[in-house]
């Protein structure tokens, strides 16, 4: 877990206007990301199935992975690093990385939806 903590913190340091352009895109693109999943995916899960608990996972799932994709440029970076430290393609750390992103945001995506509905 080091390793990657590391990496990050050194490939956001020599390229911090990647997370600026994260930032940006993410503020300008709120709607998309955010309401994509409630408004389009949870009303295509609710046409075919009608158990609330399959509509919040779907819901939360897609809006997790909308959201990671705005990192993909920062995780790229960190995989090539990753994959010559460790010896391994690219494109296997780069997926696995995305994959963890994906489910991380998934999750919090989750817990900030399951806090706004209850408030």
């Amino acid at each position: 877990m080091n390793l990657y903590i590391q990496n990050y913190s050194s490939v956001l340091k020599r390229n911090f206007m990647l997370i600026i352009m994260a930032i940006v895109l993410l503020a300008v693109t709120f709607f998309i990301w955010a309401g994509v999943p409630f408004f389009i995916i949870g009303s295509l899960v609710a046409e075919l199935t009608s158990n609330p608990v399959i509509i919040y996972f779907c819901i939360s799932l897609s809006g997790g992975f909308l959201f990671s994709f705005y990192f993909v440029p920062i995780n790229l970076k960190v995989a090539k690093n990753i994959a010559s430290i460790k010896h391994k393609s690219v494109t296997s750390s780069f997926v696995r990385l995305q994959t963890i992103w994906g489910l991380v945001c998934s999750f919090t995506f989750a817990i900030v939806m399951n806090i706004v509905i209850q408030l």
